[in-house]
Protein backbone atom coordinates (compact mmCIF):
# COMPACT_ATOMS: atom_id res chain seq x y z
CA UNK A 1 0.00 0.00 0.00
CA UNK A 2 1.20 3.51 -0.81
CA UNK A 3 2.54 5.31 2.25
CA UNK A 4 1.75 9.00 2.35
CA UNK A 5 4.48 11.47 3.28
CA UNK A 6 4.79 13.29 6.59
CA UNK A 7 1.92 15.82 6.78
CA UNK A 8 3.32 17.58 9.85
CA UNK A 9 6.58 18.15 7.94
CA UNK A 10 4.94 19.69 4.87
CA UNK A 11 2.60 21.79 7.05
CA UNK A 12 5.64 23.30 8.74
CA UNK A 13 7.40 23.96 5.43
CA UNK A 14 4.27 25.63 4.00
CA UNK A 15 3.58 27.77 7.08
CA UNK A 16 5.36 30.86 5.71
CA UNK A 17 3.77 30.47 2.28
CA UNK A 18 0.30 30.30 3.81
CA UNK A 19 0.99 33.41 5.87
CA UNK A 20 2.06 35.36 2.77
CA UNK A 21 -0.96 34.21 0.73
CA UNK A 22 -3.39 34.98 3.58
CA UNK A 23 -1.98 38.52 3.84
CA UNK A 24 -2.31 39.08 0.08
CA UNK A 25 -1.14 42.19 -1.77
CA UNK A 26 -1.04 44.36 1.42
CA UNK A 27 2.17 42.50 2.29
CA UNK A 28 3.91 44.97 -0.02
CA UNK A 29 3.69 47.44 2.91
CA UNK A 30 6.27 45.36 4.78
CA UNK A 31 9.89 46.46 4.47
CA UNK A 32 11.97 45.35 1.51
CA UNK A 33 14.27 43.43 3.87
CA UNK A 34 11.41 41.48 5.46
CA UNK A 35 9.91 40.52 2.09
CA UNK A 36 13.34 39.49 0.85
CA UNK A 37 13.76 37.29 3.93
CA UNK A 38 10.34 35.72 3.30
CA UNK A 39 11.32 35.04 -0.32
CA UNK A 40 14.54 33.31 0.73
CA UNK A 41 12.79 31.26 3.41
CA UNK A 42 10.07 30.05 1.03
CA UNK A 43 12.62 29.18 -1.67
CA UNK A 44 14.61 27.17 0.87
CA UNK A 45 11.51 25.38 2.16
CA UNK A 46 10.44 24.52 -1.40
CA UNK A 47 13.86 23.01 -2.12
CA UNK A 48 13.73 20.95 1.07
CA UNK A 49 10.35 19.58 0.02
CA UNK A 50 11.50 18.80 -3.54
CA UNK A 51 14.49 16.89 -2.14
CA UNK A 52 12.09 14.58 -0.27
CA UNK A 53 12.49 15.82 3.27
CA UNK A 54 8.80 15.20 3.92
CA UNK A 55 8.56 11.92 2.00
CA UNK A 56 6.41 11.20 -1.06
CA UNK A 57 2.82 12.27 -1.64
CA UNK A 58 0.22 11.41 -4.25
CA UNK A 59 0.49 13.41 -7.48
CA UNK A 60 -2.54 15.64 -6.80
CA UNK A 61 -1.30 16.61 -3.33
CA UNK A 62 2.19 17.20 -4.68
CA UNK A 63 0.78 19.71 -7.21
CA UNK A 64 -1.17 21.49 -4.43
CA UNK A 65 1.93 21.87 -2.25
CA UNK A 66 4.18 23.05 -5.09
CA UNK A 67 1.44 25.48 -6.21
CA UNK A 68 1.36 27.11 -2.77
CA UNK A 69 5.13 27.53 -2.70
CA UNK A 70 5.15 29.12 -6.16
CA UNK A 71 2.03 31.26 -5.58
CA UNK A 72 3.50 32.82 -2.42
CA UNK A 73 6.76 33.55 -4.25
CA UNK A 74 4.77 35.03 -7.15
CA UNK A 75 2.88 37.30 -4.76
CA UNK A 76 6.16 38.57 -3.32
CA UNK A 77 7.51 39.12 -6.86
CA UNK A 78 4.38 41.18 -7.59
CA UNK A 79 5.02 43.38 -4.53
CA UNK A 80 8.62 44.09 -5.61
CA UNK A 81 7.31 45.08 -9.03
CA UNK A 82 4.50 47.28 -7.65
CA UNK A 83 6.98 49.07 -5.37
CA UNK A 84 9.45 49.58 -8.25
CA UNK A 85 12.15 47.75 -6.26
CA UNK A 86 15.19 46.07 -7.75
CA UNK A 87 15.31 42.48 -6.54
CA UNK A 88 17.67 39.71 -7.53
CA UNK A 89 14.87 37.13 -7.79
CA UNK A 90 12.67 39.28 -10.02
CA UNK A 91 13.52 37.15 -13.06
CA UNK A 92 12.22 33.95 -11.42
CA UNK A 93 8.74 34.60 -12.85
CA UNK A 94 7.78 35.89 -16.29
CA UNK A 95 5.89 39.18 -16.74
CA UNK A 96 2.92 37.11 -17.96
CA UNK A 97 2.86 35.10 -14.72
CA UNK A 98 3.05 38.22 -12.55
CA UNK A 99 0.25 39.89 -14.54
CA UNK A 100 -1.84 36.71 -14.20
CA UNK A 101 -1.61 36.84 -10.42
CA UNK A 102 -2.34 40.58 -10.40
CA UNK A 103 -5.46 39.92 -12.47
CA UNK A 104 -6.85 37.28 -10.11
CA UNK A 105 -5.93 39.39 -7.09
CA UNK A 106 -8.38 42.11 -8.23
CA UNK A 107 -11.19 39.77 -7.26
CA UNK A 108 -9.83 38.88 -3.81
CA UNK A 109 -12.42 41.43 -2.67
CA UNK A 110 -15.14 38.80 -3.26
CA UNK A 111 -13.33 36.09 -1.29
CA UNK A 112 -14.07 37.82 2.03
CA UNK A 113 -17.76 38.39 1.21
CA UNK A 114 -20.61 35.88 1.37
CA UNK A 115 -22.93 35.36 -1.60
CA UNK A 116 -25.74 37.25 0.16
CA UNK A 117 -23.40 40.18 0.91
CA UNK A 118 -22.36 40.41 -2.75
CA UNK A 119 -26.01 40.25 -3.87
CA UNK A 120 -26.92 43.01 -1.40
CA UNK A 121 -24.11 45.23 -2.71
CA UNK A 122 -25.35 44.68 -6.28
CA UNK A 123 -28.88 45.74 -5.33
CA UNK A 124 -27.51 48.80 -3.49
CA UNK A 125 -25.33 49.70 -6.53
CA UNK A 126 -22.13 49.69 -4.53
CA UNK A 127 -19.45 51.45 -6.65
CA UNK A 128 -16.64 48.96 -6.16
CA UNK A 129 -18.86 45.93 -6.66
CA UNK A 130 -20.43 47.25 -9.89
CA UNK A 131 -17.05 48.32 -11.29
CA UNK A 132 -15.49 44.90 -10.69
CA UNK A 133 -18.49 43.00 -12.02
CA UNK A 134 -18.64 45.18 -15.14
CA UNK A 135 -15.00 44.32 -15.83
CA UNK A 136 -15.77 40.67 -15.07
CA UNK A 137 -18.71 40.64 -17.50
CA UNK A 138 -17.00 42.55 -20.32
CA UNK A 139 -13.51 41.08 -20.47
CA UNK A 140 -12.29 39.25 -17.39
CA UNK A 141 -13.65 35.76 -18.09
CA UNK A 142 -12.12 35.67 -21.57
CA UNK A 143 -8.85 37.08 -20.22
CA UNK A 144 -8.63 34.44 -17.49
CA UNK A 145 -9.45 31.64 -19.94
CA UNK A 146 -6.51 32.80 -22.05
CA UNK A 147 -4.19 32.87 -19.03
CA UNK A 148 -5.25 29.44 -17.78
CA UNK A 149 -4.73 28.01 -21.26
CA UNK A 150 -1.30 29.63 -21.75
CA UNK A 151 1.40 26.95 -21.62
CA UNK A 152 3.92 29.74 -21.05
CA UNK A 153 2.55 30.05 -17.50
CA UNK A 154 4.01 27.26 -15.34
CA UNK A 155 1.66 24.47 -14.31
CA UNK A 156 1.86 25.21 -10.57
CA UNK A 157 0.76 28.82 -11.12
CA UNK A 158 -2.06 27.83 -13.47
CA UNK A 159 -3.24 25.23 -10.93
CA UNK A 160 -3.32 27.79 -8.10
CA UNK A 161 -4.99 30.49 -10.20
CA UNK A 162 -7.61 28.07 -11.55
CA UNK A 163 -8.62 27.05 -8.04
CA UNK A 164 -8.97 30.69 -6.97
CA UNK A 165 -10.79 31.63 -10.18
CA UNK A 166 -13.24 28.71 -9.98
CA UNK A 167 -14.12 29.56 -6.38
CA UNK A 168 -14.69 33.23 -7.25
CA UNK A 169 -16.64 32.39 -10.42
CA UNK A 170 -19.03 30.07 -8.60
CA UNK A 171 -19.67 32.54 -5.76
CA UNK A 172 -20.12 35.50 -8.14
CA UNK A 173 -22.49 33.54 -10.39
CA UNK A 174 -24.72 32.52 -7.50
CA UNK A 175 -24.68 36.06 -6.06
CA UNK A 176 -25.65 37.60 -9.42
CA UNK A 177 -28.51 35.12 -9.79
CA UNK A 178 -29.67 35.87 -6.23
CA UNK A 179 -29.65 39.61 -6.98
CA UNK A 180 -32.09 39.04 -9.86
CA UNK A 181 -29.82 40.30 -12.66
CA UNK A 182 -27.54 38.72 -15.24
CA UNK A 183 -24.10 39.39 -16.73
CA UNK A 184 -25.57 41.35 -19.64
CA UNK A 185 -26.88 43.92 -17.17
CA UNK A 186 -23.36 44.63 -15.92
CA UNK A 187 -22.09 44.87 -19.50
CA UNK A 188 -24.63 47.61 -20.20
CA UNK A 189 -23.61 49.77 -17.23
CA UNK A 190 -21.98 53.16 -17.92
CA UNK A 191 -18.19 53.34 -18.02
CA UNK A 192 -17.94 54.15 -14.32
CA UNK A 193 -19.98 52.86 -11.42
CA UNK A 194 -20.47 56.47 -10.34
CA UNK A 195 -22.39 57.12 -13.56
CA UNK A 196 -24.36 53.92 -12.98
CA UNK A 197 -25.45 55.18 -9.57
CA UNK A 198 -26.95 58.41 -10.91
CA UNK A 199 -30.44 59.73 -10.17
CA UNK A 200 -32.21 57.10 -12.27
CA UNK A 201 -33.52 54.19 -10.25
CA UNK A 202 -34.14 50.68 -11.60
CA UNK A 203 -37.10 48.94 -9.96
CA UNK A 204 -37.04 45.18 -10.39
CA UNK A 205 -39.57 42.36 -10.16
CA UNK A 206 -42.77 44.32 -9.57
CA UNK A 207 -45.69 41.89 -9.56
CA UNK A 208 -49.07 43.63 -9.21
CA UNK A 209 -52.69 42.57 -9.13
CA UNK A 210 -55.75 44.63 -10.00
CA UNK A 211 -55.98 48.36 -9.16
CA UNK A 212 -52.37 48.75 -8.00
CA UNK A 213 -50.68 52.13 -8.56
CA UNK A 214 -46.93 52.47 -9.08
CA UNK A 215 -45.64 56.04 -8.81
CA UNK A 216 -42.10 56.51 -10.13
CA UNK A 217 -41.66 60.09 -8.97
CA UNK A 218 -39.54 62.03 -11.48
CA UNK A 219 -39.20 59.10 -13.84
CA UNK A 220 -37.23 55.89 -13.50
CA UNK A 221 -37.04 52.38 -14.91
CA UNK A 222 -39.36 49.43 -14.36
CA UNK A 223 -37.64 46.15 -15.28
CA UNK A 224 -38.68 42.49 -15.14
CA UNK A 225 -42.20 43.44 -14.03
CA UNK A 226 -45.55 41.68 -14.39
CA UNK A 227 -48.27 44.34 -14.18
CA UNK A 228 -51.98 43.48 -14.50
CA UNK A 229 -54.90 45.89 -14.26
CA UNK A 230 -52.72 48.59 -12.74
CA UNK A 231 -51.22 52.04 -13.36
CA UNK A 232 -47.56 53.00 -13.79
CA UNK A 233 -47.06 56.76 -13.67
CA UNK A 234 -44.38 59.40 -13.18
CA UNK A 235 -44.34 63.18 -13.08
CA UNK A 236 -41.97 66.11 -13.14
CA UNK A 237 -40.75 65.65 -16.69
CA UNK A 238 -38.58 62.62 -16.13
CA UNK A 239 -38.69 59.80 -18.64
CA UNK A 240 -40.59 56.60 -17.92
CA UNK A 241 -38.90 53.40 -19.09
CA UNK A 242 -40.39 49.92 -19.13
CA UNK A 243 -38.01 47.05 -19.99
CA UNK A 244 -38.30 43.26 -20.10
CA UNK A 245 -41.79 43.38 -18.64
CA UNK A 246 -45.34 42.10 -19.19
CA UNK A 247 -48.08 44.73 -18.94
CA UNK A 248 -51.74 43.66 -19.32
CA UNK A 249 -54.92 45.77 -19.04
CA UNK A 250 -52.94 48.60 -17.46
CA UNK A 251 -52.08 52.28 -17.97
CA UNK A 252 -48.59 53.69 -18.42
CA UNK A 253 -48.70 57.44 -17.84
CA UNK A 254 -46.02 60.12 -17.90
CA UNK A 255 -46.69 63.79 -17.13
CA UNK A 256 -44.36 66.77 -16.97
CA UNK A 257 -42.53 69.47 -18.88
CA UNK A 258 -39.50 67.63 -20.10
CA UNK A 259 -40.23 67.56 -23.83
CA UNK A 260 -40.72 64.59 -26.13
CA UNK A 261 -37.31 63.11 -25.29
CA UNK A 262 -38.49 62.79 -21.67
CA UNK A 263 -41.48 60.64 -22.54
CA UNK A 264 -42.25 56.95 -22.41
CA UNK A 265 -39.76 54.34 -23.55
CA UNK A 266 -40.73 50.68 -23.87
CA UNK A 267 -38.35 47.91 -24.91
CA UNK A 268 -38.28 44.11 -24.86
CA UNK A 269 -41.74 44.01 -23.29
CA UNK A 270 -45.16 42.51 -23.98
CA UNK A 271 -47.95 45.11 -23.76
CA UNK A 272 -51.53 43.89 -24.24
CA UNK A 273 -54.90 45.65 -23.80
CA UNK A 274 -53.21 48.65 -22.18
CA UNK A 275 -53.13 52.44 -22.52
CA UNK A 276 -49.98 54.54 -22.91
CA UNK A 277 -50.29 58.26 -22.09
CA UNK A 278 -47.48 60.76 -22.47
CA UNK A 279 -48.62 64.26 -21.44
CA UNK A 280 -45.80 66.76 -22.19
CA UNK A 281 -45.44 70.27 -23.59
CA UNK A 282 -44.60 68.67 -26.92
CA UNK A 283 -46.96 66.32 -28.78
CA UNK A 284 -47.45 62.99 -27.11
CA UNK A 285 -46.07 59.76 -28.49
CA UNK A 286 -48.55 57.72 -30.46
CA UNK A 287 -49.92 54.66 -28.79
CA UNK A 288 -47.99 51.49 -29.32
CA UNK A 289 -49.65 48.65 -31.14
CA UNK A 290 -50.16 45.59 -28.96
CA UNK A 291 -47.36 43.13 -29.44
CA UNK A 292 -48.46 39.79 -30.81
CA UNK A 293 -47.17 37.08 -28.52
CA UNK A 294 -45.10 34.40 -30.28
CA UNK A 295 -45.76 30.68 -29.69
CA UNK A 296 -44.51 29.24 -26.38
CA UNK A 297 -40.96 27.92 -26.19
CA UNK A 298 -39.98 24.96 -24.00
CA UNK A 299 -37.75 25.79 -21.00
CA UNK A 300 -34.04 24.95 -21.10
CA UNK A 301 -31.30 24.37 -18.54
CA UNK A 302 -28.42 26.82 -18.69
CA UNK A 303 -25.52 28.21 -16.64
CA UNK A 304 -26.35 31.86 -15.92
CA UNK A 305 -22.66 32.68 -15.46
CA UNK A 306 -21.05 31.46 -18.70
CA UNK A 307 -24.26 30.83 -20.75
CA UNK A 308 -23.42 27.17 -21.42
CA UNK A 309 -26.52 25.12 -22.29
CA UNK A 310 -26.87 22.08 -20.04
CA UNK A 311 -28.58 18.74 -20.43
CA UNK A 312 -31.96 18.49 -18.64
CA UNK A 313 -31.41 17.60 -15.00
CA UNK A 314 -27.70 18.54 -14.92
CA UNK A 315 -27.16 20.38 -11.61
CA UNK A 316 -23.79 21.99 -12.32
CA UNK A 317 -22.17 23.58 -15.38
CA UNK A 318 -19.55 21.42 -17.10
CA UNK A 319 -17.65 24.55 -18.19
CA UNK A 320 -17.32 26.67 -15.02
CA UNK A 321 -18.88 24.59 -12.24
CA UNK A 322 -21.64 27.08 -11.35
CA UNK A 323 -25.13 25.79 -10.56
CA UNK A 324 -27.40 25.38 -13.62
CA UNK A 325 -30.85 26.97 -13.72
CA UNK A 326 -34.02 26.27 -15.66
CA UNK A 327 -34.44 29.24 -18.01
CA UNK A 328 -37.08 30.55 -20.39
CA UNK A 329 -36.67 29.22 -23.92
CA UNK A 330 -37.40 32.71 -25.32
CA UNK A 331 -35.39 35.13 -23.15
CA UNK A 332 -32.97 32.83 -21.23
CA UNK A 333 -33.98 34.31 -17.86
CA UNK A 334 -34.42 32.07 -14.75
CA UNK A 335 -37.73 30.28 -14.16
CA UNK A 336 -39.35 28.95 -11.02
CA UNK A 337 -39.86 25.15 -11.20
CA UNK A 338 -43.67 25.50 -11.38
CA UNK A 339 -43.79 28.58 -13.65
CA UNK A 340 -46.51 28.61 -16.31
CA UNK A 341 -45.46 32.00 -17.70
CA UNK A 342 -42.02 33.62 -17.76
CA UNK A 343 -41.90 36.50 -15.22
CA UNK A 344 -39.39 38.31 -17.43
CA UNK A 345 -40.89 38.20 -20.94
CA UNK A 346 -44.40 36.89 -20.25
CA UNK A 347 -44.08 34.02 -22.70
CA UNK A 348 -46.12 30.92 -21.93
CA UNK A 349 -43.97 27.98 -20.83
CA UNK A 350 -44.95 24.97 -22.88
Amino acid sequence: MFKEGNRECIDNLLKTSRSVLDTGVPIRNETFEKRQALWNEIRANAERYKKGECGTFLKDLNVVFLSRFDASLLLLALTFRQNNEQFEGSGYFSVREIEAYETIEKFSYFRILTKSEIAKKIRLKDDKTLTLLKEYAVSMKQHMDEILGDTGVRDTIRSYLKKQWDENTKKIGEAISSAGVDLDWFSSLPLTAKDAAGPQQIIYNINTGNDAAINLGTGNVVKDAVVTGSTIESSGGGSTTVKDSVVTKSTIKNEGTGGADKGISISDSVITSSTIKNVQDSPAEPEKEPVKEPPPQPPRYMCLLCKTTAKPGAKFCTTCGAKNSMVCGSCNNPLAPDAKFCPHCGRKIS
